[in-house]
C-alpha cells in the first residue's frame, strides 16, 4: 500500500514538472512570436524615405549643323544613341529630331553646352529662371551664377533657350556650359526656341527649335 502511494506521488510530481515545463515553453515561445511579430510590424509599417528626383537634360548648341548658318539644337549621340542628319550648304537640313520628354512635378535639370563661338546679341531685361554660366577660361571653369529677377544689362550671348508659353527664357553665352532647373507643373507640349538672330535654322523645325513633352 505505501509502495503505491508513493508511486503515484512520484508520477504526479513527474506530471507537474512536465505540464509545468510544457507551460513555460509556450510562453516563452509566446514572447518570442510576440517580439518577433511586433518588430515585424514596426519594420514594415516604418514608411520609407523620401527623397527628391530630378530629371537631366542634355542639350548641345552646334553652329552651322545644317550648312551655313544653321545652327541647331541636338540631343548628344550618346544619350538617345542616335546621329542627326545634317545638310550641308546647297541642301537643306535634314531631319533633326530634339524634342525632350519629361515627367510633371518633378524638378528638371538642363545642361545646355553652347559650341557657338558667335555673338548675336545683347540679352537685356531679368533672369526668368536661375541659371549659371560655366565659362572655360584658361582651363579652369569659372562659374557666373544668376538668381532669378536679377538684372542681366547687355549680356553677350550666341544663343537663347526660351519657353514662350512659360515665359522662360534663358541666355547661352558663346562657348559655354549653362545649366538650370525648372519643374513643369501641368503636362502638355511646350515649344522652346533660340530667339537670337542666329540665322535660318530659326525658322527649321527641329533646328532652333523643338518640343518639351510633360507627361503625368
Amino acid at each position: 500500500m505505501n509502495s503505491r502511494i508513493i508511486a503515484g506521488l512520484v508520477l504526479m510530481l513527474v506530471v507537474g514538472l512536465a505540464a509545468g515545463y510544457g507551460a513555460n515553453t509556450m510562453t516563452s515561445g509566446t514572447h518570442v512570436m510576440t517580439e518577433s511579430m511586433t518588430a515585424t510590424e514596426t519594420t514594415t509599417m516604418t514608411p520609407p524615405a523620401t527623397s527628391t528626383h530630378t530629371t537631366v537634360v542634355n542639350l548641345d548648341v552646334i553652329p552651322d549643323w545644317g550648312g551655313a548658318t544653321y545652327d541647331a539644337f541636338i540631343i548628344p549621340s550618346s544619350v538617345n544613341g542616335t546621329l542627326p542628319k545634317p545638310g550641308t550648304n546647297s541642301t537643306l537640313p535634314g531631319p533633326n529630331d530634339d524634342n525632350v520628354t519629361v515627367p510633371a512635378g518633378v524638378p528638371v535639370r538642363f545642361v545646355i553646352v553652347n559650341l557657338d563661338t558667335a555673338v548675336n546679341m545683347n540679352f537685356t531685361g531679368n533672369a526668368s529662371a536661375e541659371f549659371t554660366v560655366y565659362n572655360d577660361t584658361a582651363k579652369g571653369y569659372v562659374a557666373l551664377h544668376y538668381g532669378k529677377g536679377e538684372t542681366l544689362p547687355k549680356l553677350l550671348v550666341g544663343h537663347t533657350f526660351t519657353i514662350p508659353n512659360l515665359n522662360v527664357s534663358i541666355p547661352l553665352p558663346p562657348d559655354t556650359v549653362v545649366t538650370f532647373t525648372y519643374t513643369f507643373t501641368t503636362p502638355g507640349v511646350y515649344e522652346y526656341m533660340c530667339v537670337a538672330p542666329c540665322g535660318l535654322g530659326m525658322g527649321v523645325t527641329g533646328y532652333m527649335d523643338g518640343y518639351v513633352i510633360v507627361t503625368h
